[in-house]
């Protein structure tokens, strides 16, 4: 059976291969374009539409080392071979599907999201012996409305700021959550205004068949009667006066996350599963192993292993339960 290890990033030590590292490797596999899974590394393997988003953010000299796997392609690679499965998370997500020549199959999943989105790839879910996820919010507790309320919310915000006079101002991540939001407000009537860290990406994804919205440059001086998208980070720079700010957040299930934000509300939109998709997602797969990593990986494991599963944290510290 393939065991995986983590080493600032996933190992698997069977087939030599590196998912997602934090340091450079002379070989590696990028599940997606978000920088806490990008490393400037020799040569790696990603989506064509990952490839350009790392254009974008990361400049021509990494771009150039990515050797493009389009979904359904195969890389054929010492002892395996490797395919990319949509994995719902922003545009260019990928899960990485490997079969070895012995006949075990492995799936890694990066971040991924089984609600379909307005502005990423459906997912579709491969089964396979071995599984690693991404467990974000694997926690009863985090039960996302769904995408019809969320968009609701989303615009009723909007409307309450507008009708006080105020610019609404929504906290959105450059890549994937910006992009969503902006899809979510294409038929408003007001004009978009983004910041400039978002713009290029749009392009991007209209390149790829996710036409954006026409927007406006971010002005701070001129933002009324507009509604503004930007990464959380700016909002130190922007003046509040005339305001009312949201962040866009999961996390928003959390009582406490407008406070912590510092922000007037915080909508709970997320670009991951929420704790039933994870379950429903790990039956899809129907694998013999689990490993969890990211988030509440512990406590995930210890679900799965009350569900049938055999399951583990990455990172092995569980703590076993005993049956008295």
């Amino acid at each position: 059976m393939l065991k995986p290890i983590y080493r600032g990033g996933l190992l698997l030590p069977e087939c030599q291969l590196w998912f997602d590292p934090r340091k450079r490797k002379p070989f590696a596999v990028i599940s997606h374009a978000h920088g806490d899974h990008v490393a400037n590394h020799d040569c790696y393997l990603a989506t064509p539409e990952t490839i350009a988003l790392i254009r974008v953010r990361n400049g021509n000299a990494m771009a150039d080392r990515g050797r493009a796997l389009s979904y359904g392609e195969v890389y054929v690679g010492k002892g395996y071979r490797l395919s990319f499965y949509p994995a719902g998370h922003v545009l260019g997500s990928a899960m990485a599907y490997l079969e070895t020549d012995a006949g075990e199959t492995f799936l890694y999943t990066g971040d991924f999201k089984t609600r379909q989105g307005l502005a990423a790839e459906a997912i579709d879910v491969p089964q396979a012996d071995t599984l690693v996820m991404e467990t974000t919010f694997g926690r009863a507790e985090y039960v996302f409305p769904s995408f019809e309320e969320t968009c609701a919310r989303i615009h009723d915000f909007c409307d309450r700021a507008l009708a006080a006079g105020s610019t609404p101002v929504l906290l959105a991540y450059s890549l994937g959550k910006a992009q969503e939001v902006l899809k979510i407000l294409e038929l408003r009537p007001q004009a978009l205004m983004v910041h400039k860290a978002i713009a290029p990406l749009n392009q991007v994804y209209s390149a790829y068949g996710v036409v954006m919205p026409d927007t406006r440059p971010l002005d701070f001086l001129n933002m009324r009667d507009c509604i503004v998208v930007m990464p959380p980070a700016v909002l130190k720079k922007m003046p509040r006066k005339d305001c009312l700010v949201a962040m866009v957040s999961g996390w928003g299930m959390d009582g406490s996350a407008k406070y912590r934000y510092g922000v007037d509300e915080v909508l709970p939109l997320s670009d991951h599963a929420d704790f039933p998709d994870l379950l429903q997602f790990v039956d899809q797969v129907a694998p013999k192993t689990v490993y969890a990593t990211h988030g509440y990986e512990q406590a995930f494991a210890a679900t799965l292993r009350g569900r049938g599963y055999t399951a583990w944290s990455l990172a092995q510290n569980d703590q076993l339960e005993l049956n008295l």
